[in-house]
């Protein structure tokens, strides 16, 4: 792994909330906020954490249909190729591109509100691609668990905690800005509120009182972010289960195996061709190997068949479509001659500053650094 222990402990702290300040970051781990600061910094220039983003809850989002494909593909010149992932990767309503060796070449994600909508998208899909589709298997998200990335520090997820989407029939009303504040969440979950507000066009305190309204109704469950996992020296696996769903109790064994173990980021329930995908991050093929040997031995009464998919390059992966992608573009082409300062470090942000000796300086509501 090329991580050092300080990088492994900033990455778990941020794993469970992305908008933790720096200051309350170093209390945790026993550092100082500018160590803490440097580091963060160099895990982002580095590439290691890809992007932050909101993981939201599409249900709660009025996103009722999330619909994954695992594709194959043949017949592909490198232009196709291109062409293809470019058409994803533009396309705000596939949420998820994930490149895969294994069982797929690809799994897409499709969010939409309505079956209408999810089907034009897929039409349209392949429409333009279908003649180098070979293979499409589909799995219908029900309910998405992501827990803390506990292997960093060598421990279990012993209280079990994790961030839920889906699953509900529950609907949260949201407004315009509301929508628009989730959008520039997802290009940037530690987007500073002054920014938003400048944005938006609106107070810093509006956004505030927006940003604590989707947290508290659940629409945000927490700020996340994506590794890349080559330079992070990591292997990412996205496997595929099929399941006997007779005997509940079994069910519910396999589902608090999954949430203790530390390697286990994300169990998706679903059905279709599959009822579970697990995302399973390790260092190596034979940690792996262990960890499914583990799984269908504890449980080869329910588990039917299982299919491993490495996946090598993480194009996209948030939980809803990014409705308003122009703002950010915007903004930044009307200042583009007065790029704003970079700044990593903002949790419910009004105002912040450092003194000196790197003690916390607060000149508004609800400050941390």
């Amino acid at each position: 792994m090329n991580l050092s222990e300080i990088d492994k402990k900033i990455l778990f702290e941020l794993d469970k909330d992305g908008r933790a300040s720096f200051s309350e970051i170093a209390r945790v781990i026993g550092s100082t906020p500018q160590v803490v600061k440097y580091h963060v910094e160099q895990l982002q220039e580095k590439g290691i954490i890809k992007h932050f983003w909101a993981f939201i809850d599409y249900d709660k989002a009025d996103y009722s249909f999330f619909w994954g494909y695992w594709l194959k593909f043949a017949g592909l010149s490198k232009e196709k190729e291109i062409e293809i992932y470019d058409e994803f990767n533009s396309n705000m309503h596939v949420p998820i591109v994930q490149r895969t060796d294994g069982y797929a070449d690809v799994l897409i994600g499709i969010i939409a509100k309505d079956l209408f909508q999810h089907n034009q998208i897929l039409q349209d899909i392949f429409s333009k691609f279908g003649e180098h589709i070979t293979m499409s298997d589909i799995f219908i998200g029900l309910g998405f668990m992501k827990f803390p990335r506990t292997y960093l520090i060598g421990k279990k997820n012993e209280f079990q905690k994790m961030a839920v989407s889906g699953g509900t029939t529950e609907k949260t009303k949201l407004t315009e800005n509301d929508r628009k504040i989730l959008s520039l969440l997802q290009i940037d979950g530690r987007m500073e509120f002054t920014k938003i507000a400048k944005i938006l066009s609106c107070s810093v305190g509006l956004v505030h009182k927006h940003y604590n309204k989707l947290e508290k109704s659940g629409v945000i469950t927490k700020i996340t972010f994506t590794l890349d996992y080559q330079k992070a020296g990591l292997l990412l696996y996205r496997n595929c289960f099929k399941i006997v769903q007779f005997d509940g109790k079994r069910i519910e064994e396999l589902y608090e195996f999954c949430c203790l173990h530390p390697n286990i980021i994300n169990y998706v329930k679903g059905m279709g061709n599959w009822e579970l995908l697990l995302d399973i991050e390790v260092q190596s093929r034979e940690q792996l190997r262990e960890i499914m040997r583990e799984i269908k031995n504890q449980f080869a009464d329910i588990i039917r068949e299982a299919q491993i998919n490495e996946v090598y390059q993480m194009d996209k992966f948030t939980q809803m479509a990014i409705e308003y992608p122009e703002l950010l573009k915007d903004y930044e082409l009307k200042n583009k001659k007065f790029p704003a300062k970079k700044v990593l470090d903002t949790k419910n942000t009004i105002t912040e500053e450092l003194t000196n000796d790197g003690a916390q300086k607060a000149t508004g509501e609800d400050i941390y650094y």
